[in-house]
């Protein structure tokens, strides 16, 4: 299991699925709307218990933050240039009794943001995600459930996301991020993807084997690693899982 002690102040990512929606403004820019977290419904990291735990964002955890008026952007797939952000009040976050609502006024002349409307029309993308840092969690006593009672957004983000992913999946990218760099040369973002089409029940079985192997994950000189494609690395995670 994650020591929790680790988590506190650190980077995280939680998606949901949205409700996303459009709408053109009196000056002819669009406005998206939607729901970046939602309370009160639990979701499993790690995969759950055992190795992981259920989570749940308390109603007044954005309370403190958004007091401080966070400066975070709205990106999609969290990454690329920004399409609002807080600092120039083109994004605006807010909390209601479902969860932290997200307001954007959007460039219709926007290249990223054309791009995006017609993906929305077609319903292809329609979930949200958001990046934070937790700054006060409480846990049960055997430490299967946690809730985050205050996160901090500055610096963070907003994003439309392709797939309001289960949070042990992106999770388990990032721990394993390193092993796939130790076994092969693999460009990150053809590791990511590839791990984000992978059984999250995989994810987490490579892990646990990988947390009690001895050997350090330091991606060894180019010259000494072996060349693989991703096929050939994901076979050889799946037989550590097995």
């Amino acid at each position: 299991m994650v020591d929790r002690r680790t988590l506190i102040d650190s980077p995280e990512r939680r998606s949901v699925a949205a409700a996303l929606e459009f709408r053109s403004t009196d000056s002819g820019n669009l406005t998206l709307t939607g729901y970046a977290s939602v309370f009160g419904n639990g979701y499993d990291v790690y995969g759950g218990p055992p190795f992981g735990w259920t989570e749940s964002v308390d109603p007044d955890a954005f309370k403190t933050t958004l007091a401080q008026k966070p400066d975070l952007h709205l990106l999609i797939n969290h990454e690329g240039m920004p399409l609002a952000r807080t600092k120039s009040g083109t994004l605006q976050l807010s909390t209601d009794a479902h969860g932290l609502h997200v307001e954007a006024n959007l460039d219709r002349n926007d290249p990223d943001v054309q791009r995006l409307q017609t993906k929305m029309q077609r319903g292809d993308m329609d979930e949200m995600s958001f990046g934070f840092r937790v700054k006060r969690d409480e846990w049960n006593d055997d430490e299967t459930e946690r809730k985050l009672t205050e996160v901090s957004l500055h610096k963070g983000d907003v994003s439309v996301v392709n797939f309001g992913a289960n949070p042990a999946t992106s999770a388990q990218v990032r721990s394993l991020d390193q092993a796939l760099a130790f076994l092969a040369d693999v460009e990150p973002d053809e590791a990511l993807a590839e791990l984000r089409s992978s059984n999250p029940a995989l994810l987490v079985a490579v892990r646990e084997k990988l947390a009690g192997l001895s050997v350090s994950l330091t991606p060894p000189p180019a010259a000494q690693r072996k060349s693989m494609s991703l096929a050939e690395a994901r076979a050889l995670l799946e037989e550590i899982a097995d």
